[in-house]
């Protein structure tokens, strides 16, 4: 009986990810961007103490093909405690669309980053607000290539980000970071958001402030996706997931197993506000994960497991190879056997870090609860 279930939740598992990979093959309507009518456009980053990553973001958004006069630079100082206040107003001497805001109060009692983003976008200029992380790197094609997916109806846009590899663990990384997010991009274009990346994001100052911004949203550690649904649920504006590569953002890998954990924990608590939706895709790939986890243990016939690991290598790997081909990453699929391996056990022990894990840490910070997260204020 194992047996026939095993192979039952493979077949479920690969006919999902092959869904997934049609509806990724799809070309995606793009309206063309007028050079002679562009709009003004702010982007914003939040940083707290991002002294070895700051610079480099800052350089990238200010080397990006658009007009300098209708660009708005702005990083949002997060209490930092090291030199990333210090970083920016010498960059500010050859920026001049850069400026610093130092968060000192909170506005509306937001926590966290969210505060210091709400803050940041009442400042903003653009019509247009653009949002990347400090460990981030965009390519110079970003502000464009997002705005192409943008017509008078569309809201908001959320674009693929993948880690720069190098070790093991960061090529490993990578390919758990886009196939997540090709994942949710797939989502979405059948069904409705499930999930997105706040570092790769974009929206209309307009559709953000009819939602009452984030002073009106209730308080997640996923802030960037309770936007992102916020702006798509009025049913007045539509949604986009770009998987271009002239939206493709770079970031930089966490380098502990420590630190993963938490960024781990921190998705999947944020996950929980995906609905019967999300969860329901989850739960398929769950099932299969921990069958497989299962096997060594209760499998009768090893040609079942062996049928099981292929479908699953051949499945995980067609998908993240339409992904990859896209953004001219296909030999990050080198570390596919390692992503693999983790991917199977990071899934069957995701609910239970969610739950029984202990309190989430993220940027210095700590959170409790579940559903009702509430950030815990530094000693």
């Amino acid at each position: 009986m194992f047996d026939f279930i095993l192979i039952a939740s493979a077949i479920y598992y690969g006919l999902e990810i092959i869904l997934f990979l049609i509806a990724l093959t799809k070309d995606e309507w793009k309206n063309p961007v007028d050079d002679k009518n562009l709009p003004n456009v702010s982007v914003v980053v939040a940083a707290r103490n991002e002294e070895e990553n700051i610079e480099r973001c800052v350089k990238s958004i200010a080397e990006v093909d658009y007009p300098k006069d209708k660009l708005e630079i702005i990083v949002a100082n997060d209490g930092s405690t090291d030199r990333t206040a210090e970083i920016v107003q010498n960059l500010q001497k050859n920026i001049p669309s850069l400026k610093l805001l130092n968060i000192e109060t909170s506005v509306s009692n937001l926590k966290g980053k969210a505060n210091a983003l709400a803050q940041a976008i009442d400042k903003a200029s653009g019509e247009f607000i653009f949002m990347t992380d400090a460990d981030c790197i965009v390519p110079k094609g970003w502000i464009k290539g997002m705005l192409k997916y943008f017509d008078d109806k569309t809201g908001v846009a959320s674009g693929i980000t993948i880690i720069e590899p190098g070790k093991i663990f960061y090529g490993m990384q990578s390919l758990d970071w886009a196939f997540l997010l090709g994942v949710a991009a797939a989502v979405g274009k059948l069904f409705k958001p499930v999930a997105c990346i706040g570092n790769n994001m974009a929206f209309r100052k307009r559709a953000y402030a009819e939602i009452g911004g984030y002073q009106n949203l209730k308080f997640s550690i996923t802030e960037d996706f309770a936007l992102f649904k916020a702006i798509t649920q009025t049913e007045k504006w539509k949604y986009s997931f770009p998987v271009d590569i002239e939206t493709l953002v770079i970031s930089r890998p966490v380098k502990t197993w420590k630190e993963l954990y938490h960024q781990k924990k921190r998705w999947g608590t944020g996950g929980l506000d995906t609905g019967p939706l999300g969860i329901g895709i989850m739960a398929g790939g769950y099932i299969f994960h921990l069958l497989l986890l299962l096997s060594p243990f209760l499998v009768k016939n090893l040609s079942a497991l062996l049928f099981a690991i292929l479908l699953k290598f051949i499945i995980d790997g067609s998908f993240l190879f339409k992904i990859l081909k896209r953004f001219g990453k296909i030999r990050l699929l080198k570390y596919l056997p390692f992503f693999e391996l983790y991917y199977i056990i990071y899934v069957v022990a995701l609910p239970f870090m969610v739950f029984f894990g202990g309190k989430t840490v993220w940027k210095e910070r700590r959170y409790k609860g579940l559903k009702h997260l509430k950030m815990i204020e530094p000693r």
